[in-house]
């Protein structure tokens, strides 16, 4: 059975309430109610009814890997599948270089097997819950969760059968020897080498023990609430036999030696499984569940309508979220491969380095999303380098500043940038690094890191700039004489990509060294290249990835439409607008890729209707697995992470110091948009749209900074009312409103003829998905029919 997304009507939505068992029905959209709560300064949603509704249900057994779903705990996860039982590939974020290398398979069987004699079944990812819940009948029930912050993942079974004979956890390891130096490991052996042991209370195995650079780990389980014993099997597999009962736990970990001590990972996984077991299933679900709980009540976003398309993007959005922080907590970032969910056993690829320009796609939407937490996992792999890119930078150049290769391996090398004439003169990858930095500090207010993390990287990136320009002694123009622009064109004068990072980092930099009262002789540097740096290129009235004549092409990259996203340098009421929109709209590769950030762009340039169909095409053309995923070897979250930025930026934009709501949705009136979300400095902005019509704009100011936004009702009067007191801060009809603001206090922007008052009350709820939802005139599907 498919099942549609379709608007519903009252008496649908009052009926499907209670076919599901008298749960609340979900608010219908209605032009006339607002769910904005004054005090909070946030949306009210019931984030469990609503996100049930986006849950990716199977209701048949999956038996392809391929299709597996996920589960995960922000460290190690997990994808699961029907084989012999339940079979799970499961890895951690940081067992290897750049994940390359997974943790193993463990799977549960039993006697008679858990799929046998069974007339009803379904599997469920809970996004709300984080679990995975598989569910036979009335009788059987295997529940996957995690411990938060930790690297250990359980499954319980409640089994109420009679009859079974035997229950059993296998660990095991494919064939060491098919491992391929994917990872640019010092000593490939020692991930050949498998380990095995088995005692009274854990069995586990373990792999890249002698890993010089102290990666490696063990995969490793035990089981509480039955009695158990344990066993190796063969060089590669470990077992635990379980005495049947009715209930059980199996907690079983991916301890990294990275994050052990004495890079001791077989101790950590013991330590570990004692922990988890100690404090017992029923609590650590607790905890697991609040976890995710909390992550989810930082933001919300609605995006629906348009027959159910626009809702399949937004349940791809919760899905992509999922995915990206079930695996992007660890101390490294997410790769953008391998990440921490995968059917591929240790085949993958490009997995010597992370790639600066894919990493940025899995990354950069959690800022508007308010999870700076995650964006640190992403930023902290630079920072952690910044002495080896240093000393590196004036090995290869000469040059005292800071170069950060495209492609850079966990410790900084450029082994992969260097010996590869796609990467190995990109110069600007150093500049979209520290400008994540310093985006971090306008999101968080955090002066601490800005001073002594980005501004560092900030300013040693502009002396690199600096010194790697050349001046022209006839005009005084500085020129970028010979460097990539990006991988597409190779070895060209004046690539965009350097120009527009000198355009964005130079004056920030110069602007915090002022605040920060240091460095004022290179101020003087700073500027002195600004006032001369060489234009653009433009031709047939749209910017050029470089000076003429334009270079063969190497790569199917947008290079130009870099400047509107992410260089943040043009879009809506920029002076140069119609050039970048010439430019976005003579890009050459129109969505080449799975990285391609197409929508994005075009959201920046307040292109709704082109920003959803290009979320739509780009899920028509890698949306290829039921469970949200690629079948695309060149990466897989980035076109996850690429959807996530698109969708934000529809909603919300606040790039250039304006807040602007709504600035690139589909202009069908059947389109309903709500969010909160976070904009720089601090400010949590919620919003509603609903036929054609922005309801209302609040805000709530973490840090009291001055706030400004463009008038989402062009000409009307306006005003900007202080909820706790009704004090109205400022009025008019002019094209945007800037207004001082009190850290902690929540702000309404509303019509004066249309107030927020003149909207009943609401909270955003949904009804539990329990089949197959698919996107119009694509392949794409989320979860199995029966």
């Amino acid at each position: 059975m498919v099942i549609r997304l379709l608007r519903s009507l009252p008496l649908l939505a009052l009926v499907a309430g209670m076919l599901a068992g008298g749960t609340a029905a979900p608010a219908v959209a209605s032009t006339t109610d607002a769910a904005f709560n004054q005090t909070s300064g946030a949306l009210n949603v019931d984030y469990a009814g609503y996100l049930a509704k986006h849950d990716i249900v199977y209701n048949k057994p999956n038996t392809n890997p391929s299709y597996g779903l996920p589960v995960g705990n922000g460290r190690t996860g997990a994808m699961a599948w029907s084989q012999d039982g339940l079979t799970m590939q499961t890895s951690g974020v940081d067992l290897a270089e750049q994940s390359a290398y997974a943790a193993g398979l463990v799977n549960l069987s039993t006697s008679p097997a858990m799929d046998t004699g069974y007339s009803t079944y379904q599997q469920r990812l809970s996004l709300y819950d984080g679990t995975q819940v598989t569910k036979y009948d009335a009788n059987r029930t295997v529940t996957v969760m995690g411990s938060p912050n930790s690297e250990v993942m359980g499954v319980h079974v409640n089994d109420s059968r009679s009859g079974v004979s035997s229950v059993s956890f296998n660990l095991s390891m494919w064939d060491p020897a098919t491992v391929t130096n994917v990872a640019d490991v010092p000593d490939l052996n020692t991930w050949k080498t498998v380990s095995t042991f088995a005692d009274a209370s854990v069995a586990g195995l373990s792999r890249g023990q002698a890993d010089p650079n102290g990666f490696g780990y063990t995969l490793a389980a035990t089981v509480e609430g039955a009695s158990f014993s344990t066993k190796v099997v063969d060089s590669r597999t470990v077992r635990v036999t379980i005495t049947p009962t009715s209930s059980y736990t199996i907690w079983f970990t991916a301890a990294s030696r990275i994050n052990a001590p004495n890079k001791d990972s077989v101790a950590q996984a013991r330590n570990q499984l004692s922990s988890v077991k100690s404090t017992g299933y029923a609590t650590t679900l607790t905890n697991y569940k609040n976890w995710w709980h909390a992550f989810w009540a930082k933001s919300f976003v609605q995006y629906s309508g348009l027959s159910g398309d626009a809702d399949y993007l937004e349940n791809v959005y919760y899905l992509s979220t999922y995915m990206i922080a079930a695996g992007g907590y660890g101390s490294y970032p997410s790769h953008f491969i391998n990440g921490v969910f995968r059917s591929t056993q240790d085949k993958t690829k490009w997995s010597n380095a992370y790639w600066y320009w894919n990493q940025r796609d899995v990354y950069l939407s959690f800022f508007a999303s308010n999870h700076t937490d995650l964006i640190d996992r992403h930023n902290n792999l630079y920072s952690r380098n910044y002495n080896a890119l240093k000393s590196y930078t004036q090995t290869r150049y000469g040059v005292d500043g800071l170069w950060v290769p495209e492609t850079m391996g966990w410790d900084g090398n450029a082994r992969g940038t260097v010996n590869s004439d796609y990467t190995k003169n990109i110069l600007s990858t150093g500049y979209e690094a520290a400008y994540s930095m310093y985006t971090r500090y306008r999101y968080t207010n955090d002066a601490d890191y800005l001073k002594n993390v980005a501004y560092p990287f900030m300013r040693e990136t502009a002396k690199f700039y600096s010194a790697m320009l050349t001046r022209d002694a006839s005009t005084g123009i500085y020129h970028m004489t010979n460097s990539n622009s990006h991988e597409t064109y190779w070895n060209v004068r004046d690539a965009i990509t350097d120009l527009a990072a000198v355009r964005s980092m130079f004056p920030l930099a110069i602007q915090v060294s002022q605040q920060l009262g240091v460095d004022s002789g290179l101020r003087t540097t700073w500027q002195n290249v600004l006032d001369h740096l060489a234009p653009y290129s433009v031709s047939s009235s749209a910017y050029q990835p470089h000076q003429p004549p334009v270079s063969q092409t190497r790569n199917n990259e947008n290079v130009s439409a870099e400047l509107i996203w992410p260089y943040d340098l043009t879009g809506i009421g920029a002076p140069d607008y119609q050039t970048a929109l010439n430019t976005w709209n003579q890009r050459p590769f129109a969505y080449g890729n799975v990285w391609s950030n197409d929508a994005v762009q075009a959201a920046r340039l307040g292109l709704g209707n082109q920003a959803y169909q290009g979320m739509k095409t780009m899920l028509q053309k890698y949306q290829n697995y039921p469970n949200g995923m690629t079948n695309n070897t060149n990466g897989v979250f980035e076109y996850l992470g690429v959807h996530l930025t698109a969708l934000n930026e529809s909603l919300l934009q606040s790039y250039n110091g304006k807040i602007r709501v709504f600035p690139a949705v589909p202009g069908d009136s059947s389109f309903v948009g709500k969010f909160t979300l976070l904009a720089k400095d601090g400010f949590q902005v919620s919003s509603e749209r609903e036929g054609g019509e922005v309801k209302y704009v609040g805000l709530k100011s973490q840090y009291g900074k001055q706030a400004t936004v463009v008038n989402p009702w062009s000409g009307q009067q306006v005003r900007v009312r202080r909820a706790s007191d009704g004090a109205i801060i400022t009025s008019g009809s002019g094209a945007e409103f800037t207004f001082a603001t009190t850290a902690g206090s929540v702000y309404v922007v509303e019509r004066t003829a249309k107030p927020l008052s003149s909207y009943t009350s609401t909270r955003l709820t949904g009804t539990a998905n329990q089949g197959v939802k698919t996107l119009s005139g694509t392949a794409s599907t989320l979860g199995l029919p029966t």
